[in-house]
């Protein structure tokens, strides 16, 4: 059986998937801290953006060696 989806783009996509998601959260969390930046929740919400943050990068840096790794 052939393999119809290769290994390294399945990876590559994974992670870059992930971290576009984390991206996307990551400003959202960043507008909402913006319209309220003294709110009764802000300091959960800047921890979940240091986080989101925190997992863009290295789910794009993953995509970025996955995508270069020699097969």
């Amino acid at each position: 059986m052939t393999n119809l989806i290769p290994q390294k783009f399945l990876y590559v996509f994974c992670f870059a998937l992930s971290g576009v998601t984390a991206a996307c959260m990551g400003v959202a969390l960043a507008g909402l801290l913006s319209a309220d930046p003294k709110g009764p929740d802000a300091t959960g919400r800047a921890v979940a953006l240091v986080a989101c943050v925190g997992l863009a990068g290295t789910s794009l840096a993953l995509a970025a060696g996955a995508a270069t790794d020699a097969d």
